[in-house]
């Protein structure tokens, strides 16, 4: 990670002690030296299991290098201590010792695996069974080996690395070295009623209940591990966040926060009933919802739907659940009405002996959650539960349904990818239980493959709240797709249902209401003119025909209209294509996009390039155009003719009074966004897989961005900046991937150009020489660019371009 330049300290060469650098618990691309029988002289194989890749050589003649793993039928296999090789290929010579080595086994006692690269180049540890030596060094500097460990003895003096190598192991078969440093251990138990905060310096112990309470907050530091001794009945070991109390465990881009048994940590092999759980307490419950059921000491309060309860970010639940009597089961993770305050993003479950993760009430959103490894439910849901919860990904090996709902609850699951195994007991993939149930499940893949005709891919035990049910693009696979239970009918009605479709053309001159029983079909141009306000209803969907050319299916929002397209989190409005409502594949360039026109236009800006009939205003830097609030908009953009593109979402002249908010633009086969000039700030903009620039700003636009995160699968800049700009990017996420075509992750394209930057992440990972993290083609403006903490990251960290060593050099004296 590039913070200004390198951080490690450079390595003093041979003959010096070698300086630490960073702690490390595992190295990868094991590899090892045998020797064998030679006429002529002592001869030696270096296998590579890692690479697939064996080279003999006569001792002390390194520089001959032959390569042979092409000799066998298959590579050779380490067992017990020995290496052994198959016989020779049909055809193979034997030649460079093959022949010697087919069809036997030899002692392995040499083994080696590179550990980092440094400044000084790559460092290897050595380990030399006989004498249970360690060496470490430089490559290509055999003076700078030294001795680190010798039998029992430890001399991290002369180690690159502090590990203690008392405890480490070498796992010749998974190739990679471990390292067990020694635990030190806090034992925690009863109440936590002041704040406090938990170290990555310590393994946490929890002895019993331990409960933070009196509205006390508990922060873990990111890399911490807390660990729960083994106990049963009212000696099990769980950890409750009390209501009005926080808990932050944000490890947001550094190394999970884990959650697991002492015994795991004591090195026991992991498994399911090691300790207890974690639970979060609530304000936002309803009627429905009472005690936590495992200890009815916790009552949630009723007060607060927006509650905060703190951060769940990055971390793991491992090795939990405990029965401590009859129906008084700890899941992995519970929340008893816990409210839409609470950040919960990024949370991995394995192997809890009950559900994974149970929530009673609230309306906590819950995103990119993975379950493994559970006895009973992987998530389920109770007494009216109503939060969004995005990208769950499941797969169940045994235990009971993948989702089951009960209570009142109509939760909404997005990006849903639950995969049901053979060997489940019962309950199905989706467990509707009881009557009066409801969910909303959209973008999303059920696979079943338990076969029990009882339980379908979809599984009822009552009667269903068919008012409150959708199935919105859901994909269903696996061996078992039928509905079962007594609401089977009405679920596969439900899932087959398709919305009335209205079509749409030619302009809105008056206030008009979208609602959400419908598709809105736009059949060519749609435009709402001067006065009218054109409203969509949260949960509407909007879908545009496919045409090209003066054919395009596009909306426009012109100057002195509004669009209120206000969504909730639970019930987004959606702008796609006809084409994927009707059943086809996903894809850029399936009808055109949403333009937006203001009258916060400067000198700069002229027509909108795609349709020069609509010209923004130049009176109101203030001026509302709206809400864009909870939107999705995908398989978007259309080259309409040369030089006129339509891209997913676009913004000409845009005034700072329009509210735009939680945007998530997908497959736009141009840019994601694009804007010209204007004032309009934008926050919580999630942008993949668009064709051309993802971010592009032009003419001076000059508001604040604010919580953009983009992910690039081809297509080019991750940010592309023209015109005199001088935007603000405040905790902006950008990941360029391998695939990118050019222009680099963010592109200060021509001359005069500025942009700010603060508190950011930039991940390259692109490799094409020309096109940095940071690329430019022109002069910048070197009196209008700020970095305020920002990390460079990934494969390509370099600043390209006419202008790069000013960027290059503002970066590393303003970065801080």
């Amino acid at each position: 990670m590039k913070i200004k330049k390198s951080m490690i300290a450079t390595l003093l060469l041979s003959g010096a002690a070698l300086s630490s650098s960073l702690m490390a618990k595992e190295y990868t691309n094991t590899s090892y030296y045998v020797a064998y029988d030679s006429s002529d002289a002592t001869q030696y194989v270096l296998v590579m299991p890692s690479v697939n890749k064996m080279y003999t050589h006569k001792a002390g003649e390194i520089t001959n290098l032959k390569q042979i793993d092409g000799q066998f039928t298959s590579f050779p296999s380490y067992d017990n201590g020995e290496i052994c090789f198959s016989g020779l290929d049909s055809g193979a010579s034997g030649s460079d010792g093959a022949s010697t080595m087919a069809s036997k086994c030899y002692d392995v006692n040499f083994f080696y695996t590179q550990k980092e690269h440094i400044d000084a180049g790559y460092s290897f540890m050595l380990y030399y069974k006989p004498g249970n030596k360690v060496y470490e060094g430089l490559a290509g500097q055999s003076s700078s080996f030294k001795v680190v460990k010798n039998g029992n003895t430890i001399d991290n003096t002369q180690s690159i690395t502090s590990e203690d190598y008392s405890k480490f192991s070498f796992d010749v078969n998974g190739s990679k070295v471990l390292f067990t440093d020694p635990v030190d251990k806090s034992v925690v138990s009863g109440d936590i009623t002041v704040d406090t905060t938990w170290t990555a310096d310590k393994v946490w112990v929890l002895d019993g209940l331990v409960a933070v309470k009196n509205g006390a907050t508990l922060t873990i530091e990111p890399g911490t591990k807390v660990a729960g001794r083994y106990g049963t009945g009212s000696n099990t070991s769980y950890l409750v966040i009390d209501k009005g109390s926080k808990i932050i465990a944000d490890a947001k881009d550094k190394e999970a926060i884990v959650f697991t048994s002492e015994k795991a940590i004591d090195g026991e092999a992991p498994a399911v009933g090691q300790w207890g759980g974690l639970v979060l307490i609530g304000n936002a419950g309803n009627s429905q919802v009472g005690a936590y059921e495992a200890n009815e000491a916790f009552v949630p309060g009723t007060s607060d739907m927006a509650d905060n309860s703190g951060i769940l970010r990055n971390i793991e639940v491992l090795n939990s659940g405990i029965t401590m009597e009859t129906d008084k089961e700890i899941n992995g993770l519970s929340f008893v009405g816990v409210g839409s305050g609470t950040i919960v993003d990024g949370v991995k479950v394995n192997k809890s002996d009950d559900d994974c993760i149970e929530l009673w009430g609230g309306t906590v959103n819950l995103s990119n959650l993975d379950l493994t490894e559970c006895t009973d439910d992987y998530f389920d849901i109770d007494d009216g539960f109503s939060g969004l919860v995005k990208n769950l990904k499941i797969v169940t090996d045994g235990g009971n349904a993948g989702i089951e709902m009960s209570g009142t609850t109509a939760a909404t699951f997005e990006n849903l990818d639950l995969t049901v195994g053979a060997s489940q007991v019962k309950e199905g993939g989706i467990y509707f239980k009881g009557d009066g149930i409801g969910g909303h499940f959209r973008d999303s893949i059920v696979t079943m493959n338990a076969t029990n005709p009882t339980y379908g891919i979809i599984h009822s035990s009552g009667t269903v709240d068919a008012d409150n049910i959708s199935f919105d693009n859901v994909t269903l696979a696996g061996a078992n797709q039928t509905f079962t239970g007594p609401s089977a009918t009405v679920l596969e009605s439900a899932y087959d249902a398709v919305k009335t479709k209205e079509v749409v053309t030619g302009d809105i001159t008056t206030d008009t209401t979208w609602t959400k029983d419908k598709v809105w079909v736009l059949d060519g141009l749609v435009a709402v003119k001067s006065g009218a306000t054109l409203t969509i209803e949260p949960g509407t969907t909007v879908a545009g025909r496919y045409g090209t050319g003066s054919n395009t299916s596009y909306l426009i929002i012109d100057k002195g209209s509004k669009i209120m397209a206000d969504g909730t989190v639970v019930n987004p409005i959606t702008f796609t294509s006809e084409k994927a409502i009707d059943g086809e594949a996903p894809a850029v360039g399936q009808w055109g996009g949403v333009v937006l026109i203001g009258n916060a236009a400067n000198s700069q800006v002229g027509a909108y390039e795609a349709n020069e009939a609509f010209v923004p205003g130049t009176s109101d830097m203030a001026d509302n155009s709206g809400v864009l609030r909870n939107i999705r908009l995908l398989n978007s953009g259309i080259t309409m003719e040369t030089d006129k593109e339509i891209n997913g979402l676009s913004f000409v002249g845009v005034g700072s009074g329009t509210t735009v908010e939680n945007i998530m633009v997908n497959k736009s086969d141009d840019d994601c966004i694009e804007l010209w000039g204007g004032t309009v700030n934008l926050t919580n903009i999630d942008l993949t897989e668009c064709t051309d620039d993802y971010f592009d700003i032009d003419d001076g636009y000059a508001g604040t961005v604010t919580n953009l995160k983009i992910v690039t699968d081809g297509g080019n800049a991750g940010i592309e900046m023209s015109g005199t700009t001088a935007a603000t990017f405040e905790n902006l996420d950008l990941t360029v991937g391998a695939n990118q075509v050019k222009e680099g992750g963010i592109y200060f394209k021509g001359d005069g150009i500025g942009g700010h930057f603060n508190n950011s992440k930039v991940t390259d990972n692109a490799t094409n020489p020309s096109y940095g993290a940071i690329h430019s083609s022109g002069t910048v403006d070197s009196a209008n660019i700020s970095f305020t903490n920002v990390n460079l990251d990934g494969a390509n960290t370099n600043f390209t371009g006419p202008s790069a060593d000013t960027l290059e050099t503002f970066f590393n004296s303003q970065n801080n």
